[in-house]
C-alpha cells in the first residue's frame, strides 16, 4: 500500500511549496514539490485546495512509476515533460 503524506504549505512567490513524503513498499521517500498559481489554476480552475492539487499529482506519477523514480525536488509542471497527458487527466482526478 502507498500513503501520501502532504506537509504544511509554504506561499513563494507565485507558487506554493509542499514537503512531501510517499510511503511504499516499505520504505519512505521524502519530496520537495512545488505548484505554481498558474498550473493550480490550469488544473483546478480554483475549485479546491492546492494540497489536493498536489495531491493528484503525486497519484498521477505513483500510478505511471515507483517514488524511487521520481525526482527528489520538483516543480508540478515538469510532469508534462515526462506524461504528455497530465493535462488531460489529472483534473478529472481532483
Amino acid at each position: 500500500m502507498t500513503t501520501i503524506a502532504i506537509g504544511i504549505e509554504t506561499e513563494g512567490k507565485n507558487n506554493w511549496a509542499y514537503d512531501v513524503r510517499v510511503q511504499q513498499a516499505g520504505k519512505d521517500y521524502d519530496f520537495r514539490v512545488t505548484l505554481s498559481w498558474s498550473d493550480y489554476e490550469h488544473w483546478s480552475h480554483g475549485r479546491v485546495a492546492p494540497e489536493r492539487v498536489v495531491r493528484a499529482a503525486f497519484e498521477f506519477l505513483l500510478a505511471r512509476e515507483p517514488a524511487a523514480e521520481i525526482l527528489p525536488k520538483f516543480d508540478c509542471s515538469i510532469i508534462r515533460r515526462y506524461f504528455t497527458d497530465v493535462d488531460a487527466e489529472l483534473p478529472a482526478m481532483l
